[in-house]
């Protein structure tokens, strides 16, 4: 059974809470806008300069989808609404 998006909206929140300490110290935030449709919207972020911003950035962005997909049963992926080719904002704005 699939879990509600609720439900799900409270897990992924809940992991990336657990994850943020962790992120921080690599230099990364990543914030959760929404879920839909078992697709977790976020925003990540890098706040250390980096050579390739987006190459890190898409490179965080995978990591998380991985560890978020392992630990969150119903979750079809995660989508980086401010990197490509989701981008609304442009990778660069926070």
């Amino acid at each position: 059974m699939l879990a509600s998006m609720a439900d799900l909206h409270a897990q992924v929140a809940a992991r990336i809470a657990e994850m943020a300490p962790r992120l921080q110290r690599t230099g990364a935030t990543l914030e959760l806008v929404d879920v839909q449709d078992g697709i977790a919207r976020v925003r990540v972020a890098l706040t250390r300069p980096q050579s390739s911003r987006l190459v890190v950035s898409l490179q965080v962005k995978s990591g998380i989808e991985r560890a978020l997909r392992a630990s969150v049963p119903g979750l079809r992926g995660v989508e980086a609404i401010n990197l490509p080719p989701h981008t609304r904002e442009g990778w660069d704005l926070t």
